[in-house]
């Protein structure tokens, strides 16, 4: 590419000089010759084709190299640890996987056009030194107070730049609160209005810092406006009167000067483009480090550490305890917890709002990092890499679960069954499963549990995380969820630890744990709990 991008320049710089001499041919009342023409159309020939062809290729290098670092972005994501994820934010990695490496996609052939027109650039320079030193230097030296100035908008810019990016990645996960809290908003016109308040102020610093932005690349424009047009008025003014041997070739020096400051001029114009896609590829390649230098195991290495554990018997949490900053001492910790489950049991959380409850499940899967402690699968301590083979164990249906629209990892099951569920969970008026995938995913909060319960149904593990699942089910659903469902998966011999604050159905579970400020404030069994 870089050839071809080479060849297209020396042409266009070709092209230059033969116009340039013809115009002095025709000047002197002379036609062009044979030679001219021959020249000037291999000359276009090899600058037309090149130049696509260059331009083709760096289209094709671009779109791989991204497809690529996209595929890595992403396969990483998956394979980092749950708090690393949730540390770099949604809105900064929306904003960087999607609009930055589309940015970059656009910029590219640009730096393609301005490799060509720095070849350009130095074949002008030649030929302006074989017409005249004297003008050869005048340019270096406009170059050179043009360049002073243009470091210094261009450190000014690349700052701005990084604000900019920042203040796009808040903008995001502002306009996330807004569409997945329009509930909570349309109930609570006080809180609307500061999320409103709050978006406009983000919005208007936005505006702000993109107008500065503006100002600099119209810094940049008039800077090479300034620099060409004194350049110009010396060679034009002061050239044919106070440099000898000049009056004949002014007429050649102006177009050439044109050809040159036009061609720099127009790659500087460009180059707030190359800036920002510059601060782009960088943010991009920041959080690829950030997540290279976080641990993290593929599924492959993950289900080979999952076979020894996959016949345990007893699961053990010994002094599990778990901090959301470790260097602060204040901060929420859960833990410690000293809790041994086995298999056909069925454990219930409990305890209020703030309790600790679900983090104590994300913590008993392995997707929370211990401060301390460790979990034992038949006594034998899961640690190190083998905790992603311990998570294979699980099943899960968070609060804060992702219901995806299809059965990922589960290609090749039988359609019947799934619908036979859906049924089941009184949704085959609203969801079929079909091609692959279910036809419908905009449904109630608990009915859309339901489609989460069935795909959690369908993977078969030991282990069942449910939390809070019944919060948003009618009363039909919660009977059947705590008096079918779950006795069904303890006479499957399933493990269910599941967080819940319906009481009255407390009576499920062979024991029941109460967890306050993140402590086990007592353990009973259900009997004992019904006799208090």
């Amino acid at each position: 590419m870089m050839i071809l991008t080479l060849v297209a320049g020396v042409a266009n710089a070709s092209l230059i000089i033969v116009i340039t001499n013809v115009a002095e041919t025709v000047s002197k009342g002379l036609h062009p010759s044979l030679v001219s023409w021959a020249i000037f159309l291999t000359a276009f020939g090899f600058y037309y084709g090149a130049n696509q062809l260059a331009l083709v290729r760096s289209m094709k290098i671009i779109e791989t190299l991204l497809n690529r670092k996209r595929l890595e972005i992403a396969d990483k994501l998956r394979k980092s640890e749950l708090l690393v994820v949730d540390q770099l934010g949604r809105g900064r990695l929306y904003n960087l996987v999607a609009k930055e490496t589309n940015h970059l996609s656009v910029t590219f052939p640009l730096i393609v056009d301005a490799v060509q027109q720095m070849v350009l650039l130095g074949m002008s320079l030649l030929y302006l030194l074989y017409l005249s030193p004297a003008a050869f230097l005048v340019f270096i030296a406009a170059i050179a107070m043009g360049y002073l100035g243009y470091k210094v908008i261009d450190n000014r810019f690349r700052n701005i730049l990084l604000l900019v990016e920042k203040m796009q990645a808040q903008m995001l996960d502002a306009i996330v609160d807004i569409i997945h809290g329009s509930k909570e908003l349309r109930l609570n016109t006080a809180r609307s209005n500061a999320v409103a308040v709050a978006y406009r102020k983000r919005s208007d610093v936005l505006e702000r810092l993109l107008v500065r932005t503006i100002e600099h690349w119209v810094a940049l424009i008039l800077l090479g406006s300034l620099s060409t047009f004194l350049l110009l008025g010396a060679v034009a003014f002061l050239f044919p009167t106070y440099v000898t041997g000049h009056k004949t070739i002014i007429f050649q020096l102006i177009p050439v000067l044109l050809f040159g400051m036009g061609t720099l001029w127009k790659t500087v114009a460009q180059s707030p483009m190359f800036i920002r896609a510059e601060v782009g590829l960088q943010s991009i390649l920041k959080v690829d480090r950030e997540l290279s230098e976080s641990s993290s195991i593929s599924p492959e290495e993950a289900r080979a550490y999952s076979k020894p554990f996959l016949d345990f018997s007893t699961l053990s949490f010994n002094d599990i305890k778990f901090s959301y900053d470790r260097t602060d001492p204040d901060s929420y910790t859960v833990g410690p917890i000293n809790l041994s489950v086995s298999r056909g049991e069925v454990i219930f959380l409990v305890g209020g709002n703030g309790s600790g409850k679900s983090t104590a499940l994300r913590m008993m899967s392995g997707l929370y990092p211990l401060q301390s402690g460790w979990i034992g699968v038949d006594k034998v301590a899961a640690s190190g890499k083998a905790v992603a083979g311990y998570r294979e164990l699980f099943s899960s249906v968070f609060v804060d679960f992702h219901l995806f629209d299809r059965l990922y990892g589960l290609e090749d099951i039988e359609p019947g069954r799934v619908n036979s569920l859906i049924a089941e969970m009184g949704l085959a008026d609203k969801v079929t499963f079909e091609d692959g995938k279910f036809n419908q995913l905009h449904l109630s909060t608990g009915q859309r549990k339901r489609l989460a319960l069935i795909a959690a149904i369908l993977e078969d593990r030991p282990v069942y995380l449910l939390d809070e699942w019944s919060a948003e089910q009618d009363v039909h659903f919660r009977e059947f969820f705590y008096n079918s469902f779950i006795p069904k998966l303890r006479s499957e011999g399933k493990l269910v630890i599941a967080t819940s604050h319906d009481e009255k159905y407390w009576k499920a579970a062979d024991r029941i744990v109460k967890l306050d400020l993140g402590k086990i404030e007592w353990i009973k069994t259900a009997a004992e709990w019904a006799d208090q």
